[in-house]
């Protein structure tokens, strides 16, 4: 019996065992395939292509972009983005809105050739790249009618207000130490917190002061212009040199143009005062005059507009703005002409 059990067992053995040798070793591992990285999008070309550039704005954002009455697309932004489209040869240009602060987000993910809405050149906001200036402005000075506040030198010991922009709060640090405190809003109609005397003064962009002062004309004013130097830039993806070459390129040109001159009128006027310190030496504006104009007939050269632009600065909020009958401080002639 034992020796049946164990040739069975034998028997069994030998089966397993040529089983096995039959099963073939399983095969290695085949090689993941690899998708090489795409090629980033070169979005000059590709908006040329397509016809469209798409342009990442704020809606609802008087002076800059909104829906007018009619029905159709305004403002300033919106109208330079048609000239910028214009000389990169791109025959519309394609509004996509969103919140301000998601705005670069749109350009970084592809859903927009480039960003507009009154952004100061800011290396924080990662992926995106500045371009030159499309609009030179300075802050304002806002008070109550009636104020003895005249300039940012009388601002010691007072309660400032301001929009909660990053830029322009490092500003007011910076430049009024002695300031009592720094209060910062957002959204609109914030002009109300000095009307009922909550700060003493407001320092904020002139090109929305422009529109958001309207309400409170009667009970507020503009005291002084161009308190410090900034520039509002146009946002582009990091990695496209050939966009933001062509979009610097078309604004220098539209810069210099009569309709550059005109959207400013348009979009940001204000009309200046013609009060003037006294004992000043003045001239007031004629038909077709502009500053280089005006200084390379009373200063001997074009190029002398800067002078005439430090004196009447804190007075005019762009050089663009001058009209007819407007009063304009001029040298004495111990002082120095910039060249």
């Amino acid at each position: 019996m034992q020796k049946i059990i164990w040739s069975c067992g034998v028997a069994l053995f030998c089966l397993a065992t040529s089983l096995a040798a039959a099963v073939p070793p399983p095969s290695p591992p085949a090689a993941t395939a690899t998708t090489p990285p795409a090629e980033p999008v070169n979005v000059l070309a590709a908006a040329k292509q397509a016809g469209v550039l798409r342009v990442a704005m704020e809606p609802d954002f008087p002076p800059m972009y909104w829906i007018n009455e009619e029905g159709k697309e305004d403002g300033f932004d919106y109208h330079l983005a048609l000239l910028v489209a214009k000389e990169l040869g791109i025959p519309t240009v394609q509004a996509v809105e969103d919140d301000y602060s998601k705005l670069p987000g749109l350009a970084v993910e592809g859903k927009a050739d480039m960003v507009m809405g009154g952004y100061i050149p800011d290396d924080s906001i990662e992926g995106i790249a500045w371009s030159d200036s499309y609009l030179d402005f300075g802050q304002c000075l806002i008070v109550p009618r009636g104020s003895t506040i005249k300039n940012i030198k009388q601002l010691r010991g007072k309660t400032i207000g301001a929009y909660e922009d990053p830029a322009v709060i490092k500003w007011i640090n910076d430049t009024i130490p002695d300031k009592k405190a720094l209060v910062t809003y957002e959204g609109v109609g914030w002009f109300r917190h000095l009307e009922k005397r909550d700060v003493d003064a407001i320092i904020y962009d002139y090109p929305f002061t422009v529109e958001e002062i309207k309400p409170f004309s009667s009970s507020l004013q503009i005291a002084a212009f161009n308190l410090n130097e900034s520039t509002y830039a146009i946002g582009i993806k990091q990695g496209n040199d050939a966009m933001r070459t062509a979009v610097n390129t078309a604004l220098a040109k539209i810069k210099e143009s009569d309709e550059y001159a005109e959207l400013i009128k348009r979009y940001l006027p204000f009309k200046i005062s013609n009060e003037v310190p006294e004992g000043s030496n003045t001239y007031t504006v004629q038909p077709g005059d502009s500053l280089g104009k005006i200084a390379a007939t009373k200063l001997g050269t074009a190029t002398a507009w800067k002078t005439l632009w430090e004196l009447n600065k804190n007075r005019i909020p762009n050089p663009n703005l001058l009209e007819t009958g407007d009063i304009l401080i001029m040298p004495k002639a111990a002082e120095k002409v910039t060249p």
